[in-house]
């Protein structure tokens, strides 16, 4: 189904047991928290915005809601340390913008932006990009902004070596404009319990966020060092490129190529240059939803369906 513009969001990807009351409360607060926000990314579209702005807005949303691991709801770190990644991509110009390790910043989104518009370079880092939010005048939270209780009861799990570790919630959104510009960008706390300085997959252009005007528009999401290992989302726009794969067929095929490798687990979404969307995961949930020109009305999911086909839903 062809959509003369359209976007598409995801929520992260991971396990889930529908026995636990907790998990199951918070994947229902996640696809509940979907429809407002592509709501709000539609109505941004409809106006005429560009791709990149209805990405940077889009995310900005997901990232103060506090049932994603993205700004307000991030993954907290071994001391306790909340680090956030960014990357934001224009697939008209190849343009694209990346942070790691902000701390403090709620949208670190708008600040990859900002590297991308504002300075001559692609990724800025630690102090440096820190420095760089508050020469941008971005405003600075205290750390307890960032703590929420799901995550602390996630730190304090690994901490008590109950469970492994956890990077559900990461953010992504992928957008075609009504002028036919493609843009995507990722967003993301990382991984619960996770070394100071530990860099995942979301800032990472080719890995966790990639647009090109000619093939489409990819986020990712799920086990980012091995998401970094694969390319992931170059890869996908790899197959739409030389294997003439549809976005959603793409999004398939690079999944299993990942999934070859020892935790190889993760999810895609993505749009490409003729309108066609794709999601898939091969964890148990990805939360996403997409709207389009050729669509009534927004669709909304946790699962990808059987055997990758994308589901149409609610």
């Amino acid at each position: 189904m062809h959509n003369k513009y359209g976007l598409i969001i995801h929520g992260g990807c991971g396990t889930h047991d529908p026995k636990d009351k907790r998990e199951e409360a918070h994947l229902n607060d996640q696809l509940d928290a979907l429809r407002p926000i592509i709501n709000h990314g539609w109505e941004l579209l409809e106006e005429g915005k560009s791709a990149v702005t209805v990405v940077e807005e889009t995310i900005k949303l997901l990232e103060d809601n506090p049932s994603f691991n993205a700004g307000r709801g991030a993954a907290i770190g071994t001391s306790g340390q909340v680090e956030l990644d960014a990357c934001i991509m224009d697939g008209k110009t190849l343009s694209c913008g990346a942070v790691t390790g902000i701390e403090g910043y709620r949208n670190p989104i708008s600040i990859a932006r900002l590297v991308m518009e504002k300075t001559k370079h692609v990724f800025l880092m630690g102090n440096g990009a820190n420095e760089f939010a508050a020469a941008m005048k971005q405003k600075k939270f205290p750390r307890e902004y960032f703590y929420t209780p799901y995550q602390e009861y996630w730190l304090a799990q690994i901490r008590k070596q109950e469970k492994d570790t956890h990077y559900k919630g990461t953010v992504g959104v992928a957008v075609r404009d009504k002028k036919g510009n493609l843009a995507a960008g990722t967003s993301t706390g990382g991984m619960s319990n996770k070394m100071k300085g530990r860099v995942g997959d979301s800032p990472l252009v080719g890995a966790g966020t990639c647009a090109d005007n000619r093939y489409g528009a990819v986020s990712a999401t799920g086990y980012g060092e091995q998401i970094i290992k694969t390319g992931l989302t170059r890869l996908a726009l790899s197959f739409v490129r030389f294997e003439k794969m549809t976005m959603q067929e793409a999004v398939v095929a690079a999944i299993a190529d990942m999934g070859t490798l020892k935790d190889g687990l993760g999810g895609l979404i993505g749009i490409d240059a003729l309108g066609n969307f794709g999601a898939y995961t091969n964890e148990v949930y990805m939360p996403h939803a997409y709207m389009g020109s050729s669509l009534a009305s927004p669709f909304i999911r946790a699962q990808c369906g059987k055997n990758g086909v994308l589901s149409l839903a609610k």
